[in-house]
């Protein structure tokens, strides 16, 4: 018996559930939940004069707490990947999400001696938590709702809104053709990292990568925001763009197992236990 025949006899008959009766509505109101409290928390950065870091942690903290009581509320910790991996040969599957730690290790790890502690902390803290919200929301309840209508179309819409989410940057004062570059190098990261966790059934591995990839940037830049573009972030942006792009096309046409996702007759999990 497979890991998602055992999350189906856990679950439920309860078919009125939002994100199985209306995928695409759920996962509206997902992206505008995200909106407003990030539109909320940009224009308070923009008229407190404050560090953009605190109100983008504080908005981090809001986004967190409504992802961890979505996820309660549906009793969704295991379905969305909040499991064991089924095969630990599927951990080969990290190495390619896992590549954009390399490049700036070296300078991460040089930058900490320009940094004070309390802002590390805030680095990483903040970090952590846009790698759990962003993987819980797009690769989690996103992609999830969305499979049942497809692998393909579910990776590539989640992707998509994973990219143009990234462009409430500019509200905390991030450089445009910075912001657009991001978009677009993070559409076809989000599309690989669908596919990858279409194919495990498994999200907190990519919450682990997807922190490190932030906090190495972080450092690296010393801030959280971009302020300009150099011919040498557009190449590698464009490397980024077509790998990533080309990874996720072969682990979704090899996935062997897609992702535990709601159907109609399906609903949420009856009152046993819950890990979180």
């Amino acid at each position: 018996m497979t890991p998602h025949q055992d999350d189906a006899q856990m679950r439920g008959d309860r078919p009125g559930r939002l994100d199985v009766r209306r995928p695409y509505l759920f996962t509206f109101l997902i992206v505008i939940m995200i909106m407003v409290v990030t539109g909320a928390s940009g224009a308070g950065a923009a008229v407190s004069g404050l560090p953009t870091s605190d109100f983008e942690l504080g908005a981090e903290v809001v986004l967190a707490v409504l992802a961890a009581v979505g996820l309660t509320r549906l009793h969704s910790w295991r379905d969305v990947g909040f499991r064991p991996l089924a095969r630990a040969r599927d951990l080969r599957l990290y190495w390619v999400p896992l590549f954009p730690v390399l490049p700036v290790l070296a300078p991460a790890v040089s930058g900490l001696t320009r940094i004070g502690l309390g802002q590390l902390g805030v680095y990483l803290a903040l970090a952590g938590l846009i790698g759990f919200v962003e993987e819980v929301f797009f690769r989690g309840l996103i992609l999830r709702s969305l499979a049942a209508r497809g692998a393909l179309r579910a990776a590539i819409v989640s992707s998509v809104l994973f990219g143009l989410m990234h462009s409430v940057n500019v509200l905390f004062g991030a450089d445009p053709a910075a912001t657009l570059l991001q978009a677009g190098y993070a559409t076809a990261m989000g599309f690989s990292f669908a596919t990858v966790t279409l194919r495990t059934g498994v999200i907190w591995p990519l919450i682990i990568i997807h922190g490190s990839i932030n906090a190495a940037g972080f450092v690296t830049a010393g801030g959280t925001i971009s302020t300009g573009v150099t011919s040498a972030d557009v190449m590698v942006s464009a490397i980024y763009i077509v790998g990533f792009t080309i990874y996720g096309v072969i682990v979704l046409q090899t996935a062997q197992r897609p992702i535990a996702r709601p159907t109609a007759d399906e609903g949420a999990l009856s009152g046993s236990s819950d890990p979180r």
